[in-house]
Order: structure tokens, then C-alpha cells, then sequence
């Protein structure tokens, strides 16, 4: 009987450690671990948009652009943007990466624009961020 008591109280100060041993961080440990999650994934927090206009011979295409960053620590520059070619189809006809040396700090929209090479049968283009350096 004594050897049950001794037991459940070993269990009920076990779980009680347990619980008040509660490592959640300070503020500043949390912040740090957002900046850091956002700094090593700047592709889920950067996005590309925009549109574009054939050049008056129509062998290159003005694009007029938007990278917008959705982070709310980090800041990157130097965005690599992926244009995509598209057929009226939707068929890709191929693609070209333009780097877009600007910072892009936390919660903001920066502009943009290129003035590109056209392919033939072009209908729209897709814009892609595929890499960002964390600054």
C-alpha cells in the first residue's frame, strides 16, 4: 500500500516538473527563430508579378513587375525572377532568369522593370521568384 502512494506521488511530481519546465523562450528567442526560418526559405516569402507590352517591333517585351515580401523580419536582395514564356495555349515556350539587384526589406512591394527578348507565339508570361539572398 505504501509502495502504491510512494508511486502515484513520484507520477504526480514527475508531471508537475514536467509541465512547469516549460522552455517557450523569451520574446527575443522566438523573433530570432522566425528571422531565421524567413532568412532560409526566402522563396516562400517573396512573390513575383506583373505585366508586359511588346517594344514598338515587337522583338522585345517591356515587363513592368512587382516583388512584394510577406516576411516581417527578414530582408533579402538580389531576387532571381523566373519569366515564363506562354502560347495562347498555355504552353510554355520556354523561360529566362533576370536578377533584380534591389533590397526588399520586411512587408513591402518594390517595382520593377525589364526589357527582355520576346519569343514568337508569346500570349502572357508567368513571373517566378526562384532565389533571394538574405541580407
Amino acid at each position: 500500500m505504501i509502495a502504491k502512494q510512494t508511486i502515484g506521488f513520484l507520477i504526480i511530481a514527475i508531471g508537475l516538473f514536467a509541465c512547469s519546465n516549460n522552455n517557450g523562450g523569451t520574446y527575443q528567442q522566438k523573433v530570432q527563430s522566425v528571422e531565421e526560418i524567413e532568412r532560409a526559405q526566402p522563396t516562400n516569402f517573396l512573390n513575383a508579378s506583373g505585366t508586359f507590352n511588346p517594344t514598338l517591333f515587337g522583338n522585345n517585351l517591356k515587363v513592368h513587375g512587382v516583388i512584394k515580401n510577406k516576411a516581417t523580419v527578414a530582408t533579402y536582395k538580389d531576387a532571381v525572377v523566373k519569366i515564363t514564356y506562354y502560347s495562347k495555349t498555355k504552353t510554355s515556350l520556354g523561360s529566362n532568369n533576370y536578377t533584380i539587384y534591389d533590397f526588399f526589406p520586411p512587408n513591402t512591394e518594390k517595382t520593377f522593370e525589364l526589357k527582355i527578348d520576346n519569343y514568337q507565339n508569346v500570349s502572357t508570361i508567368g513571373l517566378d521568384v526562384i532565389k533571394a539572398t538574405p541580407n
